[in-house]
């Protein structure tokens, strides 16, 4: 990675009033791109974002260090958000909670999602950012939120989120 003009285009984006979530593309977060590379990115991106005025930065957290086929249970899951939470917010960061294909492996149901949700969102030192794309973008999140039913999935999501609002 070319850390120097990485940063440099982050400044590029700044300046054009662009907000940032950094180190989220699907394509790159558990295909190629691991997490010490990303922590190094996160790192990098937030004390750059301290330099620039209303600069406006959020960091992808996941479990993707964790390999799905290793999660045996929700714990797993979530020491893996923890630890991921736990860096991003230690840099003074803003994390954006990324959908797990960890979870997505051992979760039983809508519930399991409700209980790894609340543990990390009622940790989280602020606001949070919930990201899910879908199994269109990788079939791995299929029945993510506890069900293949889109209106099922949707009211456990907005459930978590009402717990947690404000």
């Amino acid at each position: 990675v070319d850390w120097d003009r990485t940063m440099a285009f982050r400044h590029h984006l700044w300046r054009l009033g662009f907000r940032i979530a950094e180190a989220m593309d699907t394509s790159q977060r558990g295909m190629g791109f691991d997490w010490r590379s990303a922590r190094e990115l996160i790192r990098r991106s937030i004390a750059e974002a301290r330099t620039v005025a209303d600069a406006d930065l959020a960091s992808g957290a996941g479990t993707d260090h964790l390999a799905p086929a290793s999660a045996r249970t929700l714990d797993d899951v979530i020491a893996a958000y923890e630890e991921q939470f736990a860096f991003i917010e230690g840099q003074g960061g803003k994390a954006i909670m990324m959908a797990s294909r960890a979870l997505a492996a051992v979760a039983k149901g809508p519930d399991d999602y409700a209980l790894v949700y609340d543990r990390i969102l009622g940790q989280a030192s602020g606001k949070v950012i919930l990201h899910w794309l879908g199994d269109m973008f990788d079939p791995a999140l299929k029945g993510y939120w506890g069900s293949d039913d889109f209106e099922t999935a949707l009211d456990t999501v907005v459930a978590i989120i009402e717990r947690h609002a404000g």
